[in-house]
């Protein structure tokens, strides 16, 4: 099962490569991310066990326009996360990102994308450390500068057992150039 991972890994890596170095616009971004929807009542929670889970993030943005409003989006991440214990997650994003104006560099956006993570963490919730991505977004870009508000999903995806979702609310902030 990891062989076939890892071949899924490589495959999409080479044929994105391309298109990854040829990207229109370049980004980079600083965020906070805190715990959401973990089937804890308590915002900023895990799933029930008092534990809290934030972090803080930084990204690299490559953005190529595939269509006129329309972009692919390749972000690779590194994160601080400083609850439920210290640690480091690390991966990379891709997405489709859709601004809603004609003039793209004033204009609301709307992200969603999927990718793979390895974290040092030792969630609970997890079997292992390395852990797939889903996400969406929604922001806002005011010439170079810009704000997101980003849901992001963590899932082992059925490797490994427990398989229960650790969920995230990141917000960040960012400059093209």
């Amino acid at each position: 099962m990891r062989k076939g991972i890892f071949t899924v890994i490589v495959v999409v890596v080479c044929t994105f490569s391309p298109l990854y170095c040829a990207g229109d616009d370049n980004a980079v971004t600083t965020g906070f991310g805190f715990g959401i929807f973990n089937r804890d009542p308590k915002f900023g929670k895990l799933r029930g066990d008092g534990r809290y889970y934030y972090f803080y993030q930084v990204a690299y943005a490559r953005e190529k326009t595939l269509v006129k409003n329309f972009c692919l989006l390749v972000e690779p991440f590194a994160a601080y996360v400083n609850d439920p214990q210290s640690g480091l997650d690390a991966g990379m994003t891709m997405s489709f990102k859709y601004y809603f104006a004609e003039d793209y560099r004033k204009s609301f956006f709307a992200t969603l994308g999927t990718g793979a993570a390895y974290t040092t963490i030792a969630f609970e919730e997890q079997g292992t450390h390395f852990l797939f991505i889903l996400q969406g977004g929604v922001g806002y870009r005011w010439n170079n500068y810009f704000i997101e508000n980003r849901f992001r999903h963590y899932s082992n995806g059925g490797t490994e057992r427990p398989n229960r979702s650790v969920n995230a609310n990141i917000v960040n902030i960012g400059m093209h150039f």
